[in-house]
């Protein structure tokens, strides 16, 4: 979730210096808006109709959007023209679907007893892998790549750091699907059968 905020945070400075105009950045944050609704809006639908016509469990599903977002932002960090309205609809659909797939899943796994508790302590990771991902790794580089000669334009402003936040969700992928892989047979056993049988 971090790698999802710190793009969107940063959005500006990656366009301004790839010599997208103000006009072109704003149609950037409205895209990134819309897909990011879309994502919400139709993630828990898609996840309802593989669990109950596929058996499909939802943390399958963040491992998806993680692999997905992961694509976007190698697309970012590619810099090729019209790369950032690519990159920024994967980022924005696939983030957005994290946050309708991941209180589901919450659910699923722990309960209602004490969901809010849990919910809240996840939805820390959003702000804290923001601060670090926007400070200690793009403030960082785009700072190491300024001082060689004023302001800093071009692909290589940005370039490794989102290679870094990349391979950072890609890890989130790994780690979501060993969740799924750990989880099926619970699926299985409580959440198939809760559900209805899913047939």
């Amino acid at each position: 979730m971090g790698t999802g905020l710190a793009t969107v945070n940063n959005l500006a400075q990656v366009g301004e210096s790839l010599g997208y105009t103000s006009f072109e950045t704003s149609t950037l944050i409205s895209l990134w808006s819309i897909w990011n609704f879309m994502g919400r809006f139709s993630a828990g639908y898609v996840s309802d109709h593989f669990l109950y016509k596929k058996k499909w469990a939802r943390p399958v599903f963040i491992a998806i959007t993680l692999a997905l977002m992961s694509v976007g932002l190698c697309v970012i960090a590619s810099g090729l023209p019209g790369a950032l309205y690519v990159g920024f609809i994967l980022v924005g659909v696939f983030y957005g679907s994290q946050w309708s797939l991941t209180p589901t899943i919450v659910s699923e796994v722990f309960g209602v007893l004490h969901f809010g508790t849990i919910f809240n302590t996840i939805t820390i990771a959003g702000p804290i892998g923001s601060y670090v991902i926007s400070v200690r790794v793009i403030g960082y580089i785009y700072d190491r790549e300024a001082a060689r000669g004023g302001d800093c334009t071009g692909t290589h402003c940005f370039r490794l750091s989102f290679l870094i936040m990349a391979f950072s969700t890609f890890l989130g992928f790994m780690i979501a699907m060993v969740l799924f892989l750990r989880t099926r047979r619970f699926s299985e056993q409580i959440v198939f059968r809760r559900d209805g049988g899913c047939s």
